[in-house]
């Protein structure tokens, strides 16, 4: 039974780590594969997973760009820097509006949003989309 579930959890691996590098949501696909191929445990222990797997792909982000994300690079002149932390900026800008609606709306989006058949939607809208 146990094996069952480590290769469960390998499985969740793969489709984190494919996802991931696609222009698709990872996270999606992780709702979806659990709905199907569900790990048998709590809820917590799932939301935990779900961050952990997620968190290796982010690291793996940092490392691999981690010249080009850092403004403190030996190898960037002034202008280098500059366009950096032009970009941090950017991204703080972006991600405050989005962390307010949030904070304010998740437990909303949780109860309406987060379930396989909107994901599935919104999967399937955007992949015409693009």
């Amino acid at each position: 039974m146990v094996i069952i579930e480590l290769l469960k959890a390998v499985l969740f691996g793969i489709v984190e780590g494919i996802t991931e590098w696609l222009p698709v949501s990872s996270t999606g696909h992780m709702i979806i594969a659990n709905e199907f191929v569900g790990l048998k445990v709590s809820a917590d222990c799932w939301d935990l997973f779900e961050v952990i797997t997620q968190l290796g792909s982010i690291l793996a982000v940092v490392i691999l760009f981690f010249d080009k994300l850092n403004p403190w690079s030996k190898n960037k002149d002034e202008a280098m820097r500059k366009k950096t932390w032009s970009l941090w900026f950017k991204v703080v800008a972006a991600v405050v509006p989005s962390a307010i609606i949030g904070l304010l709306l998740d437990d909303w989006m949780d109860e309406h949003l987060y379930n396989y058949i909107v994901v599935a939607i919104m999967l399937i809208v955007y992949g015409i989309a693009f």
